[in-house]
């Protein structure tokens, strides 16, 4: 990757409110408030205008929504959003990852963790999301595998606040978001 790439110049902080509003809305099923927060997430993760990423957060969402039902998700059409969001990722940043395997690691993490829900022994996920941001930025594994490693304790804390009752004022969403914020701090230094 390009090392002027808008894809680089993300804020930890604001990526870290958005994703931790993006698994709220998630797992509220607040589809409307999902879309809203998607926009604001790929907007800042991937250093896009407001009409690409309204775009992107459309193909992401119907990607969402496809893999929510448990246990009867829709794995092929969740990647087949994600395929059409890393082509337009690709397209509009000129990059060189390869579209089919970025995508393919994109939901491996997401089953991964589906799986591991609320386990805090989570390499797996470590290693899932390791190795899409290696993919993705096209660095080495070992330079961001504490990204990873933070932006699962991340995940970690959204889904003990979920089965904790999803409460609004709960302080597992002021840990999720630090940590997510040490995971994208980490991640822009890597970068």
């Amino acid at each position: 990757m390009r090392s002027d790439n808008p894809m680089r110049r993300f804020d930890p902080r604001k990526l870290a409110h958005y994703e931790k509003e993006n698994y709220v809305a998630y797992y509220q099923r607040d589809w409307l408030k999902l879309l809203r927060v998607s926009i604001a997430l790929v907007k800042e993760s991937f250093g896009l205008s407001l009409w690409q990423a309204i775009y992107s957060a459309y193909l992401v969402a119907r990607a969402e929504i496809a893999f929510a039902p448990f246990p009867e998700n829709d794995v092929p059409k969740a990647k087949a959003y994600i395929i059409r969001l890393y082509r337009f990722l690709k397209s509009v940043h000129h990059e060189e990852f390869d579209v089919e395997r970025a995508a393919e690691l994109e939901v491996s993490w997401w089953s991964v963790h589906r799986k591991l829900f609320a386990n805090a022994e989570n390499q797996e996920l470590v290693d899932a999301l390791t190795n899409l941001y290696a993919e993705a930025y096209g660095v080495e594994p070992e330079r961001v595998r504490d990204a990873a490693r933070q932006r699962a304790q991340g995940m970690l804390y959204s889904d003990l606040w979920v089965n904790a009752g999803k409460l609004a004022n709960s302080p597992l969403l002021a840990e999720e978001e630090e940590a997510l914020y040490q995971s994208y701090l980490s991640l822009k230094n890597a970068l």
